[in-house]
């Protein structure tokens, strides 16, 4: 990471009477530690990161470009078999919001532009979350959404705002039927069990009663249906204890 963008972030910091452990929450890291390894440049920031610090102290920067700062680091962070799960920036945008899920599949799955908005809003107010979309040979396959923290539902446990939340996920219909659906459960899974977000033991989601395809791939998983409901939607979780899942 540049030196300037470490003095940068100390001193918004300190002009804002800013402690590490604010301002680690405000970007999303688990603990003040991130920001002092970032202040002192034994650590880079990630240019998800670093597009979160100019939304939210642009007027810091007025004149300074984003590459005078900081380099764009590789956007891939997961990677299977048969996927490549990226972040979302910019260059991201349009391949994730060309997916589409089948006209009888509508009912059950939110639009991934909606879904973004949601992480977004979450964002605003406090919780930590990512988003992700997948590719197959460099074709966008799928989308996925985690939090921790509150999402705003309504009937939100307060368990739940201690878990990561797999908020949203869906394989594109020309890509379903192929097995891309359990490898980007599996592989968000295994990347929420490193807790990158924050501590957590468990992991749930939740999905219409009716919809039978999801609820047999998330208990393929290990998901197990908990009885409670938030939304209308019932809620499945899963222990992320014991290290990565290799469903």
């Amino acid at each position: 990471m540049a030196k300037e963008l470490g003095r940068k972030i100390r001193s918004i910091r300190l002009k804002r009477n800013l402690s590490q452990s604010e301002m680690a929450d405000i970007l999303g890291y688990s603990g003040k530690g991130m920001i002092s390894r970032l202040e002192n440049d034994s650590a880079e920031m990630s240019y998800e990161k670093l597009m979160l610090l100019l939304s939210r102290f642009g007027e810091d920067f007025e004149g300074e470009t984003i590459e005078t700062l900081a380099p764009k680091a590789d956007s891939a962070v997961i990677k299977s078999a048969n996927l490549v799960l990226k972040a979302i920036g910019f260059a991201e945008l349009d391949d994730v919001l060309s997916l589409k899920v089948a006209p009888h599949q509508r009912d059950f799955v939110a639009e991934n532009a909606l879904a973004i908005a949601e992480a977004y809003a979450a964002e605003r107010e406090g919780g930590k979350t990512q988003c992700f979309v997948a590719y197959h040979k460099n074709a966008p396959v799928g989308f996925a959404s985690i939090a921790l923290g509150s999402i705003g539902a309504k009937r939100e446990k307060e368990w739940m705002k201690k878990s990561y939340c797999l908020w949203r996920i869906m394989i594109d219909m020309n890509y379903q039927g192929k097995g891309f659906g359990k490898e980007l459960l599996t592989s968000v899974i295994r990347w929420c069990a490193t807790k990158p977000l924050g501590e957590a033991d468990a992991i749930y989601t939740s999905c219409d009663g009716k919809n039978e395809g999801a609820i047999s791939l998330y208990q393929a998983a290990g998901f197990e249906v908990t009885g409670e409901k938030i939304e209308g939607e019932i809620v499945l979780k899963r222990s992320l204890m014991g290290g990565h899942s290799d469903e």
